[in-house]
């Protein structure tokens, strides 16, 4: 909130609050009949209204101008963030090995397990096991292999 906005604020909210006071004395000049008395009063609130009048387009342009300022800081912001990610970029970029793609985990394997590759033999795969399917129970037991039969559809009217 800006001076402006502030001033805009209390003196429109003021100068409606002191309209109140000619327009109760209105309506009571109204229900006695004293017309010069109404019209009096009827000036007073006018002039009352046409100064909050001028305080609320203060407080609008107090509006627009701290729109405009959090529209240009969230602007320098931005700019602050690209050109921080630009730096890092670079940064990353510099300390890049030439000719290896970015992003990809590189794996250095000391010469002690080399040796140790080199004198295993690679085991061969076991065949799979041909065997029926088991069931087991919650408990961890083997069940009974159900008995299969030939599915049946009943329906009932």
């Amino acid at each position: 909130m800006n001076v402006q906005m502030a001033d805009g604020l209390m003196g429109a909210s003021s100068n409606i609050k002191l309209a109140g006071t000619p327009m109760s004395v209105y309506r009571q000049a109204s229900a006695e009949g004293d017309t010069e008395k109404m019209k009096r009063a009827l000036g007073y609130t006018g002039e009352c209204t046409e100064k909050a009048a001028k305080f609320q387009e203060k407080l609008d342009k107090g509006m627009k101008a701290g729109a405009e300022a959090e529209k240009e800081k969230a602007r320098l912001e931005q700019e602050a963030a690209i050109e921080k990610r630009r730096e890092e970029r670079k940064r990353a970029e510099e300390g890049a090995e030439p000719g290896c793609p970015q992003g990809i985990d590189r794996v250095q394997i000391c010469e002690a397990a080399k040796a140790a590759l080199k004198n295993n033999k690679p085991t061969e795969a076991a065949e799979p096991i041909d065997s029926e399917p088991v069931t087991y129970t919650p408990v961890g037991e083997i069940a009974a292999t159900p008995v299969e039969t030939e599915p049946s559809v009943s329906f009932t009217a």
